[in-house]
């Protein structure tokens, strides 16, 4: 079966379903379903901030809901899972693209129960003759735990650990992408000032796997980060331009 070698956090984020676009300089000329192989190459400590803006903000939102894992627990040198290759193009909006000339489209993406490990990748696509396409290893899709609106309420799943550190700091730092913007933000024409941009959250409803939590929100508004030196945090965003870093925070009542 046709396999792709992809560094991690890539690959597991193409099999996940969560990165819809594969960036390559070369064009598949093949379409249909494709296996995802996890290279070699470690995450680099400094990944965060050597990436998109827009980018990090998805995948730091994806682990603080549980939805992907932290960078140390990603599995390399394995077969992780299965997606299908339906074109490629040069002009996608998705957050996910980047100007490339070959911008693969990518859908039905699933991860293997077990990854199969041991297997060295190669360039471009390789023959792995082992995995018959018709006879596929059991794998499943991922089920995304998404924040939502209950009325003025704000439910956030997260993970354990995420859930701790928000109470003991008072505060739900959400990273800024399209999907958050178009939960939290009024329609455009329902905004009748500069500061009169939010729904109107008064409570927000932390669930971990193990605990529920509620609190009421004292403030809430977009937050960029001073440093030591009195200088903003910087980003990189899509156009290739340094922005001031900020998130969308919510200040709770203790």
């Amino acid at each position: 079966m046709k396999t792709l070698s992809v560094r991690q956090p890539w690959a597991l984020l193409l099999v996940s379903g969560l990165k819809d676009i594969e960036n390559r300089t070369w064009a598949p000329n093949y379409k249909g379903r494709i296996l995802i192989h996890a290279s070699s190459t470690k995450v680099p400590k400094n990944f965060a901030d050597r990436t998109i803006f827009n980018v990090n903000n998805e995948i730091e939102n994806e682990q603080m809901f549980g939805n992907f894992p932290e960078y140390e627990d990603l599995e390399y040198l394995a077969i992780i899972g299965y997606v299908t290759v339906n074109g490629d193009s040069d002009d996608s909006t998705s957050v996910w693209a980047v100007p490339v000339e070959h911008q693969w489209h990518i859908e039905d993406a699933y991860i293997f129960d077990e990854p199969i490990r041991g297997i060295k990748g190669k360039l471009n696509f390789f023959e792995t003759p082992e995995i018959d396409e018709n006879n596929l290893p059991p794998a499943h899709k991922l089920v995304r735990r998404v924040p939502r609106l209950e009325g003025d309420c704000l439910v956030v799943p997260l993970t354990e650990s995420s859930l701790e550190d928000i109470v003991e700091d008072g505060l739900l730092h959400l990273g800024v992408t399209d999907e958050v913007v178009a939960l939290l933000e009024k329609p455009i024409e329902e905004q009748t000032t500069a500061e009169d941009i939010f729904k109107d959250v008064f409570t927000v409803r932390l669930e971990s796997p193990t605990r529920t939590i509620t609190f009421e929100v004292a403030e809430m508004g977009y937050w960029d980060y001073q440093l030591e030196d009195g200088s903003s945090l910087k980003a990189i965003n899509w156009n290739m331009e340094e922005i001031n870093y900020f998130d969308m925070v919510f200040k709770l009542k203790k």
